[in-house]
């Protein structure tokens, strides 16, 4: 009896160590997930500017204060203007001195001219007047040169805003003497903001396809529109920095929040994500659809979602069950 028995469970013994294992599959597409990004982000101006003296002169008057917004323009530094007014009325009439030379010069080798061809006037003389009259030219356009320079020296005694936008530094006080390259103020545009964000490079791509990105700072959202992403990658944060618009009226520059977007690309969930021998992978039916193979996931975490570049959204993946067998196990496979 007992022999009988033995012989029995041996001849068994091939038909249950090759028995299917029954698992439930599950196409990629029924499996997946699209993952919510996030990156810390800021509206920046794309114009921010310290206004400067041009000249050496004292501060007149401030016309604008910190917070204060302005308009293109609009006058926000007034510098003393009197030596500069002097010497515009001096090149005035230093003008009109070289205007009546020239006036003169061009009689005097008029007449010269006239004269010469019945000898009244010499060679030399013709000559000494045609050069007065070239000196006197060129005399009348350095004076207009002069008046030129006169007038945009007392035109740097206004400082006028070169944008629309908000004052924020006042760098001197009134009596304060200024010289070349004294800043004054610190204004920033209010138009051209641009939100400022780093993205992991893998990540990018899904930025780039994405339908709907969002710039959150407090309580408050704002829809953005991607205008360009370095094609280097930081050393400093290793990503490539995103720069986007708002669409519509936006948040004001110096704005510090997240930006937000759902990559559209199907992410693998966590817990498909398996270690197997060393290797991240996940487990999947084979072409024959009678036995488990493991597909490898680069780059994977595991117990976390994952992005596969080369999994087919029909590829069918084993659900219940797959804890329980390896690759290479027979299994018996039933869709959910």
């Amino acid at each position: 009896m007992k022999n009988s028995l033995l012989i029995a469970a041996l001849a068994l013994a091939p038909l249950l160590a090759s028995a299917a294992e029954s698992v439930s599959v599950r196409p990629f597409s029924d499996v997946a997930i699209y993952l919510d990004r996030q990156a810390a982000a800021t509206a920046e101006s794309l114009d921010e500017v310290t206004l400067a003296a041009e000249i050496s002169a004292r501060v007149a008057e401030l016309r604008a204060l910190p917070g204060q917004t302005v308009e293109p323009g609009e006058l926000l530094v007034r510098l003393e203007e009197r030596e500069y007014r002097i010497a515009l009325d001096s090149a005035r009439a230093r003008l009109s001195m070289a205007d009546a030379a020239l006036d003169m010069a061009r009689i005097r080798a008029e007449r010269a001219r006239r004269l010469a061809p019945d000898r009244f006037v010499s060679e030399d003389q013709l000559l000494e007047a045609e050069t007065n009259l070239r000196l006197a030219e060129a005399d009348l356009a350095a004076a207009r040169s002069d008046l030129e320079r006169a007038e945009l020296m007392l035109s740097r005694t206004r400082i006028e805003a070169p944008f629309a936008g908000a004052v924020t530094r006042k760098l001197v006080s009134p009596g304060t003497l200024a010289a070349p390259g004294t800043p004054l103020l610190e204004l920033v545009a209010s138009a051209n903001i641009e939100v400022r964000a780093m993205i992991p490079p893998d990540q990018v791509d899904g930025l780039q396809a994405a339908d709907g990105i969002a710039f959150e700072s407090g309580t408050r959202s704002w829809p953005l529109r991607l205008a360009r992403i370095a094609p280097v990658i930081s050393r400093g944060s290793r990503g490539r920095e995103a720069r986007l618009v708002f669409i519509g009226d936006g948040a004001p520059a110096g704005s510090e929040g997240r930006l937000r977007w759902t990559d559209p690309g199907p992410a693998l969930p966590g817990d498909f994500v398996q270690l197997r021998n060393g290797v991240l992978g996940v487990l999947i039916l084979d072409d024959e659809g009678t036995h488990a193979a493991f597909h490898e996931l680069p780059g994977a975490d595991a117990g976390r979602p994952y992005l596969p570049p080369d999994l087919d959204a029909d590829t069918l993946l084993i659900d219940e069950g797959r804890r329980r067998i390896g690759p290479g196990d027979r299994v018996d496979p039933s869709s959910r």
